[in-house]
Formats: structure tokens, C-alpha cells, sequence
């Protein structure tokens, strides 16, 4: 190998183990020993390369060892006001519809309501059109109840004073805990609307949710036995943009 090959090659193999470094170093804070026995590094090299993001301020040391410094919470501040949901969600949601054939919905919370930010039809023949900007109080719909899945007890009881539950308050909370469980909202509304919905929450990099995902159907298209199949596939659309948000899919 000659040297013009061999330089970036070790340039690329420095930068990937220092990303390896940061990546241990999102989960908890270490000690240099604890990051060359996890990344398969001397203690020499994981110490020179750890005092080197210690400079650049990647790395901060503190009493309970290395920890990600304030140079990359800047930088994550910075993907974030640089990041739309809509523009995230986009495709994942175009794919959600054509898997489902069902028209495919991301919104937000604004206040005690749910706003849709974006629409991808269906191709069922009776499709639910409910155009972008609508609002919704939270209770009424699947995209609000999953908006509402970390909400604290007293929130809700406070929240469904102002906005009653149709099926009341204890049926939402038994509606919620389930989700929790699933990962994913199942609603069914009474005549004459008769739909038959599952949404899931959508989380950023800090794991709050700021946004969700549902499908919504007239009951006559989908029947009970097919919604665990919806669960599966809404909360994993829901989870690849998470992903895209920057939350963890997974914590060692």
C-alpha cells in the first residue's frame, strides 16, 4: 500500500474510533480504562484520543469521568432548528400510506389540541380528508391521544376537565396505559363516523415527543383482527423517524 493510500486510511480509522468514544460516552460517563476495555483500545490510544476531544470540547472531565462536552450539545441545537418534522416524516409517511392503503397523518400539540402538519392520501375508495391545519382537542382523536401518552396523571385529569373523553375519563386512561404497552394508540369512534385509527408518538433526540403519526379509516375497510398488523407497522414508522430526530432506538 503507498503512503497516499495509507494516510487517509489511518485518518479514517482515528476518526471512526473517536466516534466510537462519543457513542460510549452518550450512554453514561466513563473512565479511560472503561472506554479502552469497551472500544478494544489501548489505554494509551483511548486516552489521546479522548484528551483530543477533551480540546475541541467534544469531551467534558468530571468527577464520575468523561462525559460529551458542550461543543456537541451546540451542534445538536443546531441539527434541531435545522430539522423539520414535516420534512423527516415526509416519506415515511408516503410509505406508511402505501403499505396500509390508508390515508397516512403527522401532527403536533398545540395546547390542550392537536394540529395536522401533513397529509398522504390513501387508496381506499371512502377516504377520511381531513385537510392540513386542522385542529382537534387531544381527547377526540388517536394523533391527540398518542400526543398525550407521557402525559402525567394529574395533566390528564386537569386536561379532561376542560375537553371530556367520549368514553370517559377512566376509558382513556385504560386507552393510554395500553398504548404504553404497545407502543401505539388503537382508536375506535362510535356512528355515524365509525373509524378505526392507530397512531404513535414521534420522540426527539432528548425523548420527549413533539410530534405523532396515525392512519384512519372508515371501520367498513378495516376489520379488529387486522390492527395488531397496524400496530406493528404505525409505531415502526414512528420509530424510523424518531430515529431521524436523533432518539436512541436502543440503550446499552
Amino acid at each position: 500500500m503507498t503512503e497516499e493510500k495509507a494516510a487517509p486510511r489511518a485518518g479514517t480509522q482515528t476518526l471512526e474510533r473517536g466516534l466510537d468514544l462519543l457513542d460510549l460516552l452518550a450512554r453514561r460517563p466513563r473512565t479511560i480504562r472503561e472506554l479502552a476495555a469497551e472500544s478494544g483500545l489501548t489505554v494509551s490510544t483511548a486516552r489521546r484520543l479522548a484528551l483530543a476531544l477533551v480540546d475541541r470540547g467534544f469531551v467534558t472531565d468530571g468527577r464520575d469521568g468523561l462525559r460529551l462536552g458542550p461543543k456537541l450539545m451546540q451542534l445538536g441545537v443546531h441539527a434541531q432548528e435545522r430539522m423539520s418534522v414535516v420534512e423527516v416524516a415526509r416519506d415515511r409517511l408516503r410509505a406508511l400510506a402505501d403499505a396500509t392503503e390508508m390515508p397516512a397523518f403527522l401532527g403536533e400539540r398545540d395546547g390542550d389540541h392537536s394540529v395536522h402538519l401533513h397529509r398522504v392520501g390513501g387508496a381506499q375508495r371512502v377516504v377520511v380528508n381531513t385537510p392540513v391545519g386542522t385542529r382537534r382537542p387531544l381527547p377526540e382523536t388517536s394523533l391527540g391521544k398518542a400526543l398525550l401518552m407521557d402525559e402525567t396523571p394529574e395533566a390528564l385529569t386537569a386536561l379532561l376537565a376542560r375537553w371530556p373523553a367520549p368514553q370517559g375519563e377512566a376509558g382513556i386512561r385504560a386507552n393510554l396505559d395500553a398504548a404504553r404497552t404497545r407502543g401505539a394508540v388503537v382508536h375506535r369512534s362510535p356512528p355515524p363516523d365509525d373509524l378505526r385509527a392507530v397512531a404513535a408518538p414521534i420522540r426527539n433526540a432528548a425523548g420527549r415527543i413533539v410530534a405523532a403519526i396515525s392512519v384512519v379509516s372508515p371501520a367498513q375497510y378495516v376489520e379488529d383482527a387486522a390492527l395488531d398488523g397496524l400496530v406493528a407497522q404505525v409505531h415502526a414508522a414512528a420509530t424510523e423517524i424518531s430515529a431521524a430526530l436523533g432518539h436512541p432506538t436502543s440503550v446499552a
